[in-house]
C-alpha cells in the first residue's frame, strides 16, 4: 500500500463518489475490470460496458503508469485515448476516463497536493486569483468543475453533457448532436442510425445536471424544439 499516492473514484458504480484507494506497491498492480464470479480486479465495477480486465496502474521507478488492457470501450486520459498495452505516466490531477466516461477516476499524488496547496496560501492574492473563487468553472481537457471554488464531482454521463456544451458555449446544440456524443456506445457500428436515445431520456440529463450546478443551472437554456445552449456571457465570470 502506498501511503501518498491514490486514486479517486469520482463516478462508477458501486462505489461512492470521492472514494480513494492507494496504488499497490512497486511490483504490483492496481487493476480496473468489470466485477464477476470468475474474475477479480482490485477495482471492480458493475457497468456492462467496462471490460472484464480494463485497465492497470502500476509503479515503476517510483513513478505511476496506467495501460489500458485492450478493452472494448477504451480508457481516455485527460480526454486523449490510450493505446491499449501501453504504457502513459501519471501526474497528479490527472482524469481517468474508462468506457467513454461511465466511470471516472482522479489520480492523487497527496504530497505534491499538499505541496500546492502550500503554495496558493502562502502566495499574494491578487485580483485574477479573488475572481476565480466566484462562479462556475470547467476546465474540459481535464474535466474539472468548480462553483464558488469548490469542487464539483458529476457523474460520466453529466460531465460529458456538461463539458460538450461548453466546448459549443453560446451556441444551440440540436438533441441529435447530444445524443450523439453522450450516448456513442449506443450507436451500432457501421451504422448511420441515431443511437437509441429518447428525448425523455436528454431532458432528465439536462434536468439533474441544472439542479446539480445549483444557480448556475439556469445558463443551461432550453432551446424550443431543437435542443440545449450553454450561455455563459450572463451567468459565468
Amino acid at each position: 500500500m502506498n501511503e501518498s499516492l491514490y486514486i479517486r473514484i469520482e463516478a462508477g458504480d458501486p462505489y461512492d463518489t470521492g472514494s480513494l484507494i492507494p496504488l499497490k506497491p512497486e511490483g504490483e498492480v492496481l487493476s480496473f475490470g468489470r466485477s464477476s464470479h470468475t474474475q477479480e480486479t482490485d477495482v471492480s465495477l458493475i457497468s456492462p460496458y467496462v471490460s472484464r480486465m480494463h485497465a492497470e496502474i502500476f509503479l515503476q521507478e517510483s513513478v505511476p503508469f496506467i495501460r489500458d488492457l485492450d478493452s472494448k470501450h477504451g480508457t481516455e486520459l485527460n480526454n486523449e485515448k490510450l493505446e491499449a498495452g501501453i504504457p502513459k505516466q501519471l501526474q497528479s490531477g490527472d482524469v481517468i476516463s474508462l468506457a467513454k466516461g461511465v466511470v471516472l477516476i482522479t489520480y492523487l499524488n497527496m504530497k505534491t497536493a499538499e505541496a500546492d496547496l502550500t503554495m496558493e496560501f502562502t502566495s499574494p492574492i491578487t485580483s485574477s486569483e479573488t475572481k476565480i473563487t466566484n462562479g462556475l468553472h470547467i476546465i474540459p481537457e481535464r474535466r474539472q468543475i468548480t462553483i464558488d471554488g469548490d469542487p464539483l464531482f458529476l457523474s460520466g454521463k453529466h460531465t460529458d453533457l456538461l463539458v460538450f456544451l461548453y466546448r459549443k458555449r453560446n451556441q444551440a446544440v440540436s438533441s441529435d448532436e447530444i445524443k450523439i456524443h453522450i450516448w456513442p456506445e449506443r450507436m451500432v457500428a457501421g451504422s448511420y442510425e441515431l443511437p437509441d436515445v429518447g428525448n425523455d431520456e436528454i431532458n432528465a440529463l439536462v434536468y439533474r445536471l441544472r439542479k446539480k450546478l445549483g444557480p448556475y443551472g439556469e445558463a443551461i437554456v432550453t432551446v424550443p424544439r431543437y435542443g440545449y445552449m450553454l450561455q455563459l456571457d450572463k451567468h459565468l465570470p
